[in-house]
């Protein structure tokens, strides 16, 4: 999770998310559980709420076997610390772990929002917390060695590189419902961009709950991360750079008009840069729909004068970074 506690919001990406408290009514076997104060994450700009991350071990009390009675239940939700879980006590030793996508399935649209809640932030608990190195862990059966520290982080995911394979990266969904679908869209819509010959990095595995995505991964570095090293402008490496993303975004920004459904982010920290000699290159890294986005009104020279360094100072503001 974000070393500085704060995160943009996922879906305007403009407002600093807020937490506050407010009841939060959960349907348990047929009955309506109200626990009176739950940590919530809301955008003061769009209005966007989603459980807080530090929350997620609400579903462990939902779940605890020593309830024998809803009202047992109630009264532990009043009082109880949450715990960890997805990890056995040792966790020097233990791989961090999904749960079976069986079980899942399952499970209430309620209780499974609130599980995958729980195993994404533990899982993301157990990447922070680790020292520079790596840390195993296990997607479905398969044992990956995951490198910390990350290399990228957005509104909706975290990358790491991970051992097995230098070509490619895995990206996982913070622990919300909106972050999850965001990843499952990407996955559904990153097809489309390719038939469109937008270079964007092929999806070579996905959770089906958009918990995790196994991605090919891009050369080159954000336009968030080399924007200040571009020099002042009318330099020639500025001035190169900055005509090749001019002609990119304006090409899928177009693109956007004729297929709303694909609108995704612009953002630095969306489009990689490919610098090789004298020749320059954009890529997409993120296809996840991004629907409140308005490109209406789309001043090229407004973007790379005052959107993108705004951006870049929130994103350091954040810790991604």
């Amino acid at each position: 999770m974000p070393n500085s506690g704060k995160e943009i919001c996922p879906r305007c990406e403009e407002g600093i998310l807020v937490t506050i408290e407010t009841p939060q009514d959960i349907l348990l076997e047929g009955s309506l559980v109200r626990i009176g104060r739950v940590q919530v994450d809301e955008c003061r700009v769009c209005g966007f709420r989603s459980l807080s991350g530090r929350e997620v071990g609400l579903f462990e009390i939902l779940f605890a076997p020593q309830y024998a009675h809803l009202s047992d239940l109630v009264a532990a939700l009043k009082s109880a610390g949450y715990y960890g879980a997805f990890l056995r006590e040792d966790e020097s030793e233990a791989a961090l772990t999904f749960g079976s996508r069986e079980y899942v399935a399952g499970l209430a649209p309620d209780l499974r929002d609130l599980y995958l809640d729980n195993e994404s932030g533990h899982i993301l608990r157990g990447l922070g917390a680790a020292p520079t190195g790596k840390v195993p862990i296990d997607l479905l059966g398969k044992q990956y060695q995951v490198k910390i520290p990350k290399i990228g982080e957005g509104e909706n995911g975290i990358v790491f590189d991970y051992e097995e394979d230098i070509h490619s990266v895995l990206k996982f969904a913070k622990p919300r419902p909106y972050s999850r679908e965001h990843l499952r869209e990407e996955y559904e819509v990153t097809d489309f961009f390719l038939k469109h010959r937008v270079p964007v990095p092929r999806i070579l595995e996905s959770d089906p709950y958009g918990s995790y995505m196994i991605k090919e991964k891009l050369a080159g570095d954000s336009l968030a991360k080399i924007y200040d090293d571009l020099g002042p402008a009318g330099t020639p490496l500025h001035q190169r750079v900055k005509n090749e993303v001019e002609t990119f975004v304006g090409r899928l920004i177009e693109l956007f008009s004729r297929y709303p459904e694909t609108k995704t982010s612009v953002s630095p920290n969306n489009i990689f840069i490919l610098l090789a000699g004298n020749d320059c290159r954009c890529l997409l890294v993120d296809t996840g729909p991004a629907p409140l986005h308005d490109y209406s009104g789309f001043v090229f020279d407004h973007y790379w004068e005052k959107v993108i360094p705004e951006k870049i100072k929130r994103y350091r503001e954040v810790g991604y970074l």
